[in-house]
């Protein structure tokens, strides 16, 4: 395996009951990570899954404009929107393990801009074979529906 394009990311938490503190390693950023009041936690920042959700639509945003400007199209902006079905048995303890818990991930994106329709199904196949978090998913076996569509 070549490792030139290797990056390692780290990262550091620290739990005290709730919020459990994440701290980003050799960054200056710190993330707070909670659970809303009704699962126990107080509600003072997303859950672990808000936060993967987040990390889904933001690297397929970032992706999408690494590939516009590869392909030289001209977009204005993309808006992304996901939803991800998780089953929690394996989390809640109602099955040994959480192998195989996404079930479906759901994504839309909208694409403004000067590009034809032709254009945006290439920019969305590529941007959904490179995003990394995607992939993630693909390879848990989770269903996959994604659409690209020019606004």
């Amino acid at each position: 395996m070549d490792n030139s394009h290797v990056e390692t990311f780290k990262a550091e938490a620290q739990g005290k009951g709730w919020p459990t503190k994440v701290v980003i390693t050799n960054t200056d950023w710190t993330l707070k990570v909670d659970e809303p009041v009704e699962d126990g936690g107080s509600n003072t920042g997303p859950n672990p899954m808000q936060y993967f959700i987040a990390s889904l639509v933001s690297c397929q945003n970032e992706q999408s404009q690494v590939v516009a400007e590869e392909l030289s199209l001209n977009i204005t902006q993309v808006n992304i929107q996901a939803e991800i079905d998780l089953d929690l048995s394996g989390f809640m303890g109602m099955s040994d393990n959480s192998n195989g818990s996404f079930k479906n991930v759901r994504l839309k994106a909208v694409v403004s801009g000067e590009l034809s329709d032709e254009q945006v199904n290439t920019l969305g196949q590529k941007v959904d074979d490179r995003c990394p978090i995607l992939a993630l998913l693909r390879a848990s076996g989770c269903k996959i529906i994604s659409t690209w569509t020019k606004k």
